[in-house]
């Protein structure tokens, strides 16, 4: 019976002290992603650079993989949104600073999905947020990325701007 309860002790201490599993790309399928991705429709131009990066989230106390983005958005040669220039900027493993610093972060849905989700923060309009759900197709010529975006349910939270920068549906190819 001694033994008994010191087990039962034992294990309920080290239940308390357990922490909760750290989430991450447990796969290693996000440097897949890395890189620049463009559309060219007409005069539009649309660039997108996602590098992968393990961060702290403060406030689920987690560990993620996330791809990281920063967006250049031109109509001819006018400039509609970028913050492109800062894609070649040290990267950081607290997650506040990557997402003050980029404008998109993706996650892998599921492992041995070719899906990938997450938001983009539209700075043209109040920095609202618009869900991303991307489809990622592979070819022996190239790589493409079927995007379908949609504003959050919580997108600028009453200020009464239904207006989005980039176009609800998309492709983008690898380069």
């Amino acid at each position: 019976m001694k033994y008994f309860l010191i087990l039962l002790f034992t294990s309920v201490a080290a239940n308390a002290n357990a922490r909760h599993p750290l989430e991450y790309d447990t796969c290693n399928t996000l440097q897949q992603y890395q890189g620049e991705w463009m559309n060219v429709s007409g005069t539009d131009t649309l660039r997108i650079y996602l590098r992968p990066v393990r961060t702290f989230e403060p406030v689920y106390n987690n560990i993620d993989d996330i791809l990281w983005g920063w967006i250049e958005y031109k109509q001819g040669s006018n400039i509609i949104m970028s913050n492109y220039a800062n894609r070649n900027l040290p990267v950081s493993n607290s997650w506040d600073f990557m997402f003050n610093s980029t404008n998109l972060r993706l996650r892998k849905y599921i492992c041995n999905s070719e899906k990938l989700e997450g938001t983009f923060r539209d700075i043209n309009h109040h920095n609202g947020m618009i869900d991303w759900s991307a489809d990622i197709i592979v070819s022996p010529t190239e790589v493409k990325m079927n995007i379908w975006q949609q504003r959050a349910s919580h997108y600028n939270l009453n200020l009464n701007d239904t207006a989005m920068t980039l176009p609800s549906r998309f492709t983008l190819i690898k380069h």
